[in-house]
């Protein structure tokens, strides 16, 4: 009796075993296609799905080249690209510009940021490093990014150092961006300075050398009022002054004193005077 219900249990288990492969080769019929098919990215190593990732274009659609793919784009058979704070642009339209032996073929098949601000055009000068660039500076370099968004074709991101591997802007990107938004603001308030203390009218001859003088238009600026000129400095620690129309009222202003000071032989009250002091 017992021996019988042995045999049942082998013979089920059996059926269960062919029925269960049989199931599985359908499955495997029906996956396979979609993953040979649907998803070419994919491989199939020691029956495991390995996934491959996609390293030329990322999830907003930029393509993403690494510095030997962009290397290749430097005739114009294949092209002419160029990386400026690691963006990637076609100049090919520009080859009078940057073909071969042409003045700024230098600047293709790399990011050469550096040198659109300084000019040095030698292997050192093309670096994409600009942190010895004042703010000032940087903010030039993003409107020549701006001038390239305009004048030739976005192709995508330089991998490096202003763009991770996934195309998203690294630490020292968003460094940069920071200190052109803080170049901006300093435009800003010397904006607002020129209004208060216009620039002065200046002239230079052999004989009587530089001359500064204030005019109800001195600077470009139309106003009621004439002023004085006067040495103008950033701020008190500042070395670096400009000349500037500054109006009796505000000589002894506190908030004044200390960035204003008077070039040397010049009457206290004149309207125009010749110095020997830089300007």
């Amino acid at each position: 009796m017992l021996s019988k219900y042995i045999w049942i249990i082998l013979f089920t288990s059996t059926l269960y075993v062919l029925y269960s492969n049989d199931k599985l080769t359908c499955i495997e019929k029906y996956i396979k296609p979609y993953y040979t098919n649907v998803r070419p990215n994919t491989i199939e190593t020691a029956d495991v799905l390995t996934v491959v990732p996609e390293n030329t274009r990322n999830k907003k659609g930029d393509d993403l080249y690494d510095l030997s793919a962009l290397k290749k784009y430097v005739n114009l058979e294949d092209g002419l690209y160029l990386a400026i704070l690691g963006q990637v642009f076609d100049v090919t339209s520009g080859a009078k510009h940057y073909g071969p032996n042409k003045s700024y073929h230098a600047f293709t098949g790399l990011d050469g940021s550096a040198a659109f601000i300084t000019g040095d055009f030698t292997d050192t000068g093309l670096s994409d490093d600009v942190s010895s660039l004042t703010d000032k500076q940087i903010l030039s370099l993003l409107e020549w990014v701006e001038f390239y968004k305009k004048t030739y074709l976005y192709k995508g991101k330089l991998i490096g150092r202003y763009y991770d591997k996934w195309g998203n802007p690294t630490a020292e990107n968003l460094i940069v961006e920071h200190r052109a938004l803080s170049a901006k603001e300093k435009n800003i308030i010397e904006e607002k300075k020129k209004v208060k203390f216009p620039p002065c009218n200046v002239e230079w001859s052999p004989e009587t050398g530089t001359r500064v003088w204030c005019s109800k238009n001195s600077g470009g600026i139309s106003r009621d009022w004439i002023g004085v000129p006067r040495m103008l400095y950033d701020n008190i620690e500042s070395k670096q002054h400009r000349c500037a129309c500054i109006p009796f009222e505000s000589l002894n202003d506190q908030e004044n004193r200390e960035i204003i000071q008077s070039y040397g032989g010049c009457i206290e009250d004149a309207i125009s005077c010749n110095i020997t002091q830089d300007l």
